[in-house]
């Protein structure tokens, strides 16, 4: 009896073990800071933004040690194994490579919209004016820096699947002689031309220097100091409007001489602390992105017709998979009182189900052809149940 009992303990013991394998995956990611900790708990954010993980879990690593502030968290921390591959020092910057045995189980956000990966497009940072530009002398490239820093991380995050950056003077301005309806028509054609839901828009406002006057003493005793300061927007294409609006800024000393050009790839900018301040805000824009747009309800356009199936803009690369069910949201054309057109969405009581799965299409099915609309339309929309 006794021997009956221990073996149906050890099954139960290999089959916990290998369940709890079968939903867990190794991520590799790097991560810099300015010391060991910092740089690990770089990588670690990484490593979950990779894997899709739910943002509001906070995994710290310290002294060789994750920790963590919320006992649930801890309990059923997503981070099981984790191993630092390799470590570099270089002037006052830390880059380690981290690798990580991430249970999925609990890792992945608790809602229907994670379920499918969002099409984003991300459109190359401008600036807000000529002033903007003007005060960006020694690093008239940070535009440039900040695409490539922010594209990395959103093509690093499993929850989006990011287009290539598209550079486009979209004339996105507040100026009162660029008509709302102008702005929503450059937006909604740029969506539909690279099949994104969401646009991303960066707008730099300042990267000037502040000096400290002409005393000798004081510029002896006290470093110049430079701001960076952006605004990012993110354009729902489907609802047609700004769906996020965030301005990142930071001040640091600048200890390069004014008329000097800076490499800003360079090892030299990175570890300065301007330069962790940048790369710094570039990785919490992914992460405010993530959050923002985690659970924001799946959507999906029809863009054509079969019968009384329809196949919609999203597919096998956003994790569409067959079964699952969709709600019908229709289209319709309204004017308002200046004769500015605009869309609006009705929802439906029809339920489609996918039946094909393409790259970057599915096709959908009526669950229940004697209740489903009649008129259904290209453009109409579609929503995850």
């Amino acid at each position: 009896m006794k021997i009956r009992l221990l073996i149906q303990i050890l099954c139960c013991l290999v089959f916990s073990v290998m369940s709890s394998t079968a939903f867990a995956t190794w991520y590799t990611a790097n991560g810099t800071g300015s010391d060991r900790n910092d740089a690990v708990n770089d990588a670690i954010r990484n490593v979950m933004l990779q894997a899709g993980a739910d943002v509001k879990i906070e995994q710290n690593y310290k002294n060789g040690v994750l920790q963590s502030d919320n006992v649930n968290i801890m309990s059923r921390s997503p981070i099981k194994k984790l191993v630092v591959m390799s470590e570099q020092t270089t002037f006052s910057k830390v880059t380690v490579t981290i690798k990580a045995f991430i249970d999925e189980r609990f890792a992945k956000a608790r809602c229907s919209g994670a379920a499918v990966h969002k099409a984003v497009l991300p459109v190359s940072f401008r600036f807000a004016d000529s002033q903007a530009y003007q005060g960006s002398i020694g690093i008239e490239g940070i535009s440039k820096e900040l695409d490539k820093l922010v594209m990395e991380n959103l093509y690093n995050t499993s929850s989006f699947v990011t287009r290539p950056l598209v550079r486009a003077n979209l004339n996105t301005s507040n100026s009162p002689n660029m008509s709302n309806a102008f702005q929503v028509s450059n937006l909604s054609s740029l969506a539909d031309r690279y099949g994104s839901q969401y646009i991303i828009l960066g707008t730099i406002n300042s990267v000037s220097t502040s000096e400290v006057g002409n005393n000798v003493l004081t510029k002896l005793m006290y470093v110049p100091t430079r701001t960076i300061n952006f605004d990012i927007d993110v354009y729902d294409a489907i609802n047609e409007q700004i769906i996020f609006h965030r301005n990142y800024t930071a001040e640091a000393d600048w200890p390069f001489k004014q008329s000097e050009y800076i490499d800003l790839r360079s090892d030299r900018f990175k570890s300065s602390e301007y330069g962790q301040r940048v790369y710094g805000l570039a990785a919490e824009v992914s992460k405010d992105l993530v959050a923002e747009l985690q659970c924001k309800p799946a959507n999906a356009k029809i863009i054509d017709l079969d019968g009384d199936d329809v196949v919609i803009n999203v597919g096998r690369e956003n994790g569409i998979s067959p079964n699952m069910k969709f709600t019908l949201v229709q289209a319709a054309s309204m004017s308002g009182p200046n004769g500015d057109n605009y869309s609006a969405y009705e929802k439906s009581n029809s339920v489609y189900k996918v039946v094909s799965v393409y790259p970057h299409a599915a096709k959908l099915h009526p669950v229940d052809l004697q209740n489903n609309t009649l008129n259904v339309n290209v453009n109409d929309v579609v929503t995850l149940q």
